[in-house]
């Protein structure tokens, strides 16, 4: 989302946010993939309360970015981020306990919310469920990428749906211009995904790796440098 604002300024959010939901979806089906023979998927009750929390906070997000100015989404989308930057940094819960305890109250609130969130910002699971599933759910740091991911696929699936039945009324010129299916951009998708699925692979790897403190101090520097980028 930041990157592609920053390579189209003129495209307003509404002809952006469709096709960052389209990408995740595509993304975190492989992700969800390469978790399963990993054990580390989600129990099936938990895959239950996601579908449902996340469709309906993803409906209720698609149908209210259509009437929100593409202005207003921008800076909420940038004061989002620094909000989640400050939580992810001040949050001492290193998580790294392995013993699993799903609360099905908490996971339902964090797959409402955080569908609203990212259907109206168009953010990743990373940037709106982890920081969730880490200071609300506190779930253990190996089972947080698996879940975020399992809760983006339906997020974002819901999310997208609604945007290919709405017109694009934009004279736009250059070879994406041609990509739209309503707000959905199929080209965006098809070249950011693309490359998305060796990456994807990586950091299924680097789940179990990378040190709990360096993953919130990367994802607040991440979000803080997007979000002024953003204001800019």
């Amino acid at each position: 989302m930041p990157i592609l604002f920053m390579l189209y300024p003129g495209l307003p959010a509404q002809a952006i946010i469709p096709s960052s939901l389209g990408v995740i979806f595509l993304n975190t089906l492989i992700n969800n993939f390469n978790f399963f023979k990993e054990g580390l998927s989600p129990s099936k009750r938990t895959v239950i309360n996601f579908a449902i929390t996340c469709a309906v906070g993803a409906g209720i997000g698609a149908y209210a970015i259509h009437y929100v100015d593409s202005g207003v989404i921008k800076k909420l989308f940038a004061g989002i981020m620094i909000i989640i930057a400050i939580k992810v940094l001040a949050s001492k819960t290193n998580n790294n306990n392995n013993k699993l305890a799903e609360n099905q109250t908490k996971l339902g609130m964090t797959g409402f919310f955080g569908s609203i969130i990212s259907s109206v910002t168009g953010l990743g699971g990373g940037i709106v469920f982890v920081p969730m599933l880490v200071s609300l759910v506190k779930l253990p740091l190996i089972y947080i990428s698996p879940y975020s991911n399992v809760a983006m696929s339906f997020a974002t699936l819901i999310g997208v749906l609604p945007h290919f039945f709405y017109p694009l009324e934009l004279d736009l010129n250059g070879f994406y211009s041609k990509g739209y299916i309503g707000h959905v951009n199929y080209m965006f998708i098809l070249l950011i995904f693309s490359g998305s699925i060796i990456t994807s692979k990586l950091g299924t790897r680097l789940n179990t790796k990378v040190d709990f403190v360096i993953k919130k101090r990367l994802l607040a520097g991440l979000l803080i440098l997007f979000a002024i980028k953003t204001f800019v």
